[in-house]
């Protein structure tokens, strides 16, 4: 037997830390001019956690997603999705319990199409027994339009 002990670790790379560097070069900040220009520009990314058939999606604006198959609507269709379980952006998180009933996220249908084949083999072996069959899902592909539900913080002036 060997005297080798395993703690749950890789071994040790001593050999290899002379070689690498002890810091890494800082960041570069960036100019006054960017700054100020982005700030006045920047928009908030609101993202929501939301419930679909028996799925939970997360999605921000202009997001495509597949979903099960959506029986009662067509292509170029507008939904309003109500079930949301989750609103977020940078400044605010709003958690539902369960659902937030002020939110709503609206989509339009793009397409419906087939997933990729899903082969189910049977075998039981000795008795010459083979079974193949193969199932496509269908799904719904939607894109997210708008996020109702998270209010934009109003911004205060810059103090000069």
């Amino acid at each position: 037997m060997g005297s080798h002990e395993f703690n749950g670790r890789p071994p040790s790379t001593s050999s290899l830390s002379g070689s690498l560097p002890s810091t890494l070069p800082p960041k570069p900040s960036p100019s006054p001019e960017l700054a100020t220009s982005v700030e006045g520009e920047e928009e908030e990314n609101g993202s929501t956690q939301q419930a679909i058939g028996s799925h939970q999606f997360k999605v921000c604006n202009g997001d495509s997603i597949f979903t099960e198959r959506l029986k009662f609507c067509e292509v170029n269709d507008k939904l309003i999705l109500n079930k949301v379980l989750m609103l977020g952006s940078k400044a605010q998180t709003i958690i539902g319990r369960p659902i937030l009933p002020e939110a709503a996220v609206h989509a339009v249908v793009e397409e419906h199409a087939l997933d990729a084949k899903v082969i189910i083999f049977k075998k039981k072996r000795r008795k010459n027994y083979r079974r193949t069959k193969g199932h496509r899902q269908e799904l719904t592909k939607l894109r997210i339009t708008d996020i109702q539900g998270i209010d934009k913080p109003t911004r205060s002036p810059i103090p000069a």
